[in-house]
């Protein structure tokens, strides 16, 4: 592990630009806030996160468009970004060894893309949202990271990754149980993120469906 470690960082491949441009976006961002927080401008702290993040609200949404692609690499929480950052380097190196890394960047870039459509349209859709789907945001990578696991999950089922106190597991029932577990949820908390996290899976299972079947969109 320590010297797969140093290979990866000295490698300056897709996948370690993925993780160093999150990486440094996160600490911006947290450094900026701790300076908010410093100078009593907590205030501002919404107009950071509404800026980057992208917005349920089809006018907002509508002047800053750039948000559907900035969403994917901004988080707030240093929990939250460490767990995406190990999901993505595990799936991104597995799916970077199966498909390939060319294919890896557009895969990060599309699934946070879905993830942000089956976001928006899900909160102007059902009229659970109603309340709120007008200063609804969603934030993070976990759209993308998942669109990458799903997709090398799809492509390779049988591959086996070994999990801390289980032992090896095929891909496809790890897949299976992230997805389930995002869908039951929706309910519970945060329905945003998980209706984008299937957004991301959706699209990493229709791209290596297709894929399949020598199709690479």
């Amino acid at each position: 592990m320590q010297n797969e470690l140093k290979q990866f960082f000295r490698s300056n491949s897709i996948l370690f630009r993925l993780i160093a441009v999150n990486l440094a976006v996160f600490l911006v961002i947290n450094i900026f806030r701790l300076f908010l927080f410093l100078f009593d401008l907590t205030d501002y702290l919404d107009t950071v996160t509404g800026f980057l993040g992208v917005s349920s609200n089809l006018n907002i949404l509508a002047q800053r468009p750039w948000t559907i692609v900035t969403y994917a690499f901004l988080h707030l929480g240093i929990f939250h970004f460490v767990f995406n950052m190990i999901m993505l380097f595990v799936g991104g190196k597995l799916f970077s060894d199966f498909i390939g890394h060319k294919q890896l960047i557009a895969t990060y870039f599309l699934g946070g893309l879905v993830g942000a459509v089956f976001f928006v349209g899900a909160f102007n859709a059902f009229p659970v949202f109603e309340d709120i789907k007008f200063d609804a945001l969603a934030i993070a990578a976990s759209a993308s990271v998942l669109s990458i696991f799903i997709a090398v999950a799809v492509y390779a089922p049988n591959f086996k990754i070994p999990l801390l106190l289980i032992g090896p597991v095929k891909l496809k029932y790890i897949a299976i149980f992230i997805v389930v577990v995002d869908i039951i949820s929706i309910s519970r908390g945060n329905p945003g993120g998980h209706i984008a996290h299937l957004g991301g899976a959706f699209w990493g299972f229709i791209y290596a469906t297709l894929l399949q079947k020598r199709i690479d969109p």
